[in-house]
C-alpha cells in the first residue's frame, strides 16, 4: 500500500508529455575535425574535412531518427562568417557562437591525434624506397559531443582502425577514416540521443 501511495506521488511530480507528443527532435551539426599539427592534403583529400563531411553523411543516413543533422554547407558558410580556425574547437565559446549560428542543440567535434600513411609496397604494388611493406593506414580519432545550451562537451568516444589495402595515399586516408568513423558511430549515435 505505501508502496503505490509512494508511487502515486512519484508519477505526479515527474511532468509527462502531452499524449501523442513526439519527443523533442535534436539539431546536431558536425565540425571539421581539428588535428594539433595540420594534416595536409593527400592528393587531394583533407583529412580534418573528409572525417567531418563522412561522419556527417553517417549520422544523416542512421536510423537513429530523433535528430537531425545541420547541412555540411550550413556549417561552412557559418564557420566562414565567424571567420572559424581550425583552433577554435577548443574554446566553448566560439563552439557556444557556433551553436547558436546554425540552431545546433549539439555540436560534434573530433580531434585526430594520429594519421599515419605508408605508400610501401608488396607483390604487384612497387616497393617504397624504404623497403617497407605494403601500403597501409592507422588512424586514432576522438570524437566529442559539445552540448550548446551548457557549453561543454557531455560525452566523448574514441576509435582507431587501420588497413592495408590500396595505390594511392587519398585512398587509404579516406578508408581508414570512413572505418573508423564507422566504428565510433554506435557510441556517437547512444551518446546523441540518451538522456
Amino acid at each position: 500500500m505505501a508502496t503505490a501511495a509512494l508511487l502515486s506521488l512519484f508519477l505526479m511530480a515527474v511532468p509527462l508529455p502531452p499524449a501523442g507528443a513526439l519527443p523533442q527532435v535534436i539539431k546536431v551539426g558536425v565540425v571539421d575535425f581539428y588535428a594539433q599539427t595540420p594534416l595536409g592534403a593527400f592528393s587531394g583529400v583533407f583529412p580534418e574535412r573528409f572525417a567531418a563531411d563522412d561522419l556527417s553523411g553517417l549520422l544523416a543516413r542512421s536510423p537513429a531518427g530523433r535528430f537531425d543533422v545541420i547541412p555540411r554547407a550550413t556549417m561552412q558558410q557559418a564557420e566562414g562568417a565567424m571567420r572559424w580556425q581550425e583552433a577554435d574547437v577548443l574554446h566553448f565559446d566560439r563552439l557556444r557562437a557556433l551553436s547558436r549560428a546554425v540552431g545546433a542543440d549539439r555540436l560534434v567535434v573530433g580531434w585526430i591525434p594520429q594519421l599515419v600513411v605508408e605508400a610501401g609496397g608488396g607483390g604487384a604494388v612497387p616497393m617504397s624506397s624504404d623497403g617497407g611493406g605494403p601500403p597501409s593506414a592507422l588512424v586514432n580519432i576522438v570524437v566529442q559531443v559539445f552540448d550548446g545550451a551548457a557549453a561543454r562537451v557531455v560525452a566523448e568516444t574514441h576509435q582507431s582502425a587501420d588497413i592495408m589495402v590500396g595505390a594511392s595515399r587519398s585512398y587509404l586516408t579516406t578508408q581508414v577514416l570512413h572505418t573508423a568513423l564507422e566504428r565510433a558511430l554506435p557510441d556517437v549515435l547512444r551518446l546523441l540521443t540518451g538522456p
